[in-house]
């Protein structure tokens, strides 16, 4: 059988078909059981559902609800901290995050930190009774005119 190249796509996609036919078929025969060996497993996990003992079931269950009782008692416990380390911090419960005491305590320290109101650089020195402006006078204007508003003369 010699090689003949492909000059056309519909002799592309005849060769393709055939080839894809030739493994669909080869898949069939290799899982061709895999049908009645599913229902087979199934059956024996039924079967082994069937001859588990009351007293093996209740125990399962009691183990299950054990692990839910812990899960609980550790999201209390971690509840009471956050509410701890809340009212030591001055930080809102909701905003505290960790696991126990000292990451949420840094935690919180890293929130106080940011939160912090800093003085921008360059900012206007608001001392009571000096105004900025012109040294012609006008602050002095602006002085005689706060005292009249407010009756101090």
């Amino acid at each position: 059988m010699a090689f003949e190249p492909i000059e056309s796509q519909e002799q592309l996609d005849a060769v393709l078909k055939t080839r894809l036919a030739r493994e669909r078929e080869k898949i069939k025969a290799e899982y061709a059981d895999y049908d009645e060996l599913a229902e087979k497993a199934k059956a024996y996990d039924e079967a082994q559902e069937a001859q588990k003992s009351e007293a093996q079931k209740a125990q399962e269950r009691i183990a299950q609800l054990e692990g839910d009782i812990k899960k609980r008692d550790e999201a209390d416990k971690v509840r009471e901290l956050r509410k701890k380390v809340a009212k030591e911090t001055g930080i809102p419960e909701d905003l505290i995050q960790g696991a126990d005491e000292e990451s949420m305590k840094a935690y919180a320290a890293q929130i106080a930190e940011f939160a912090k109101v800093q003085t921008p650089a360059g900012a206007p020195d608001l001392t009571p009774g000096s105004f900025s402006g012109s040294e012609d006078g006008a602050s002095d204007d602006k002085r005689d005119f706060v005292r009249a508003l407010f009756g101090k003369e």
